[in-house]
Formats: structure tokens, sequence, C-alpha cells
């Protein structure tokens, strides 16, 4: 708590400084919103191999204003978002996100950014036990702060350094209908983050080197506990290559170690790749593609982490200037690490994009997903249609 402090103290100063800038007479800009209202069927509106379909709708909106010019600016922001089944209200979400960020330019060399943001959400879920699926509601707030220094070290090299303090404290999970008494079942956490990138250009040609360091403390809950603290650690090379006609090329290769905090239970290094490309094509078309291979800690059922490994393919198409469509496929392989179950995962997705006016967007999607769970033999099938309207006012 003390470095989030720490963190939250630096910002404050550049926000203050900004502050005073403005007192100088910078612009200060209008308040800009966007809106989105989406409408979706879903066939499996828990997410387990017993799908249940439901229809839902997801709403979200944001809010924006900027004090200041480019040189020293105080952008504060604010998103909200919620969802409301028809029938299976258990799966009912709210969040609500609120955003400072001070940016100040000291000459052409030097880039100072710092970020505070808090997030308080009520996430819905189920809890299956044998036949049946109870319903629970749990309350989470994740309070962030977040450094960024940018040099700018001539020959067209930069050097981005970073560091970042997340605490999230999670509330008693509630159950539907009060069956059972409110309990624990999350951990809270504490995520601290540290990065240095170094990029150099060469005409067409950018390429350099990061090193990262996350260090994840775990409350120890539950026995055997339902999360463990660990430290990850990478490095790597990277390079992008961009061709005349705007396609892409890059390549990044690394490695990362990961270790539990206490016991030694888990030591591992692994190496990190990631393969990206775009290309546009004639008629209107655009493909592009990633294949990646890397630690997964934010999204795995693992108490640790799990090794993820994924390839995914896009293409869009631009009929006319208010008409996109897009489809794409991917196919992924998780591993959880302790556990030793293989999620095996894949799907498909198709999109048209319609430009109503300059500031309306309307959306129509389907999304389908069929996951395999090796150890427990869990089979999983998704598909997700909605229609939105997307507003920027």
């Amino acid at each position: 708590m003390r470095r989030l402090a720490a963190i939250v103290l630096f910002a404050a100063a550049g926000i203050g400084h900004v502050g005073a800038s403005r007192a100088g007479g910078e612009p200060v800009q209008d308040w800009q919103s966007t809106g989105s209202i989406e409408r979706h069927f879903t066939s499996n509106a828990l997410d387990s191999d017993r799908p249940v379909s439901d229809w839902y709708t997801l709403m979200r909106g944001t809010l924006q204003r900027q004090f200041g010019e480019d040189d020293a600016k105080l952008t504060l922001s604010g998103e909200l978002q919620a969802s409301r089944y028809d029938q299976i209200s258990i799966e009912d979400d709210r969040a609500l996100l609120l955003a400072a960020e001070a940016f100040r330019r000291f000459g052409a060399a030097v880039e100072l950014r710092g970020t505070l943001s808090y997030r308080v959400a009520r996430e819905g879920d189920d809890l299956s036990i044998g036949p049946l699926t109870l319903g629970t509601a749990t309350a989470k707030q994740v309070l962030t702060g977040q450094l960024q220094l940018g040099l700018n070290l001539g020959k067209a090299t930069t050097l981005i350094l970073e560091a970042s303090d997340s605490v999230e404290n999670v509330g008693r999970t509630h159950f539907q209908h009060d069956i059972l008494p409110a309990t624990r079942l999350d951990p809270d956490r504490d995520k601290r983050r540290f990065a240095a990138r170094l990029t150099r250009t060469a005409g067409r040609l950018a390429f350099g080197g990061s090193a990262s360091a996350l260090l994840v403390s775990v409350e120890e809950l539950g026995t055997p506990p339902v999360g463990l603290s660990f430290a990850q650690y990478g490095l790597r090379a990277e390079a992008v290559m961009t061709g005349e006609d705007g396609s892409t090329l890059g390549l990044a290769l690394g490695a990362e170690l990961l270790r539990t905090s206490v016991n030694g239970l888990y030591s591992k290094v692994r190496p990190e790749w990631q393969l990206t490309a775009s290309k546009p094509l004639p008629l209107g078309f655009e493909l592009r593609g990633a294949w990646f291979g890397r630690y997964e800690t934010a999204d795995s059922d693992d108490p640790l982490a799990s090794w993820l490994q994924r390839a995914e393919v896009e293409t869009s198409l631009k009929l006319r200037e208010d008409l996109v469509l897009a489809a794409g496929v991917f196919r992924e392989n998780k591993r959880n690490l302790l556990f030793e179950n293989d999620e095996r995962g894949h799907g498909f997705f198709a999109e048209a994009t319609y430009k109503a006016s300059g500031k309306l967007h309307i959306v129509a999607r389907v999304d389908f997903s069929r996951t395999f769970k090796t150890v427990v033999d869990i089979r999983e099938e998704t598909t997700d249609i909605f229609i939105a309207m997307r507003s920027r006012l």
C-alpha cells in the first residue's frame, strides 16, 4: 500500500502542475461522451457445460474532459457498464471506472505521465453444486496508480520506463435467496509491475528490447489456497517492419520466468514469442494474423497461472465508406500449470459495421466458441449474436 501511495503522490504532483498551468490561460475542452447499447442472444448464459440460452442487454457509457494543451494536460474520465439478462438475472453485472491522467512534456527529450484509476464492480456468477446451480454476487474494488517516463535518447532511439501498483479488494460473495451465508471465495491481490522498453527506428524498421517484472501478492484464503503469490520476470527482443503499402510484420522472442513466492512449488523458465502480420489487399480487403505463446496469469482457472498458445486470423472488407465487413477464426490451448488440465478452444466471428452518420454506428456480430477441458472432461459451446448502436456525442 505504501508503494501505491508513492505512485499516487507522484501522479498528483503532475496533476497539480497541469492545474496550475491551466490557470495561466490554457484551453479547456468540452466534455466528450460516448454511449452504446447492445442486444445479445447467447446459447450459454452460464458459461458451463449445461447450456442455458437467454437474451441480455449490455449498456456502456463514457465521459471525458481534457484540461491544458499538448505539452501539459489533465484528462478526467469515467466509464459505466451494465448488463441485464431477461431470465438468468444471477449473471447481471455492473461496473464504474473513474480515472485521472496527467501528462507533462519537458522539452523535446522527456515526457512524464501519471495515471490514477478506481474501479468498483458488482459481478454476477453461478456456483454449481451437483445438479443445483446457485446465483452469486460479489463486490470488487480496484485502485491503480501508474507512472510512465519517456526519454528521447537521440538517433531515433527512445526509452520508456513504467511502474504501477494495483490493489484489488474483493468482498464477500452473496448467494441467491441467502441459501448460504455470505463468505469470501476470492482473495485480495496486490499487483506491482515494473517495465523498461528500448526502441530504435531505422527507416521502416523499428527494433529493440524490453524487460519486465510482475510481483503479485495474494491473500491466503482456503485450504488448499484458491490463489498463490508469485513473481514473473520477462526479457524479449522485438522488431517491426512496415512496408510501403502499409503492411506490417512483427516478431518478438524472449523468455519468461514464473515462480511461486513460497515453498518453491513452481519455478520454470519458458520461451515467449509473438508473431503478427497485416497486409492490405486489392478491392478493399485487409488480412491480419497473430500467433503467440506466454504465461497467462490474469485469466486462468488455475490457482497459479496457465501456459497459453493462441493463433488467430482476421480479414476485413471495406465495401463502401460507410460499410465494413469482418470475419476471423482462432485456436488456442491453455494448460493449467498446477491442475495439469488443458483447455482446448477454437471459434470464429463475423461482423458488419454500418456508419449511419458521423456519430452513430450500427454493428451486427456473431461469435461462436467451443472449449474442451481435458482432465475434468467438460465440453462448452457458446454462440453469441448481437446488434448494437454506438454513438459519440
